[in-house]
């Protein structure tokens, strides 16, 4: 499939997504993928509490788990959402020990909401 963004002038087009069709479904989800960013603001061993990448505890508790990254490469994990402080602030478990002059980034997808338009082109 191809999706344009608009049509009114034809000479000067730009092509906003392409892809591939398995079946001809109305019931196609599109997603959008995000890179969510924070820093550390208290570091230990191998864990430390980040800030920045959520903004409420219910939040944090929906990603309970999910992987997460340095941008130096350190891997890691998280773990749990602060009662103390901001809302959105989370303990995260990582292989090494941080520096608070990192940033930390989460990898995720978005679903995103399109209006329901199917015309689909038969070739006969």
């Amino acid at each position: 499939f191809c999706c344009f963004r608009r049509l009114d002038n034809v000479s000067n087009f730009r092509i906003c997504a392409t892809g591939v069709t398995l079946a001809n479904a109305p019931t196609t989800s599109i997603v959008k993928k995000l890179k969510l960013t924070g820093t550390p603001f208290k570091v230990y061993k191998n864990t430390c509490y980040i800030q920045g990448i959520f903004n409420s505890n219910l939040e944090v508790q929906r990603f309970i788990g999910a992987k997460i990254r340095s941008v130096s490469g350190i891997r890691g994990q998280v773990k749990k959402a602060c009662t103390d402080g901001q809302p959105g602030n989370f303990r995260a478990t990582f292989e090494d020990k941080l520096k608070l002059s990192d940033i930390v980034f989460i990898r995720t997808w978005m679903p995103v909401d399109i209006p329901t338009l199917n015309l689909p082109i038969l070739n006969h």
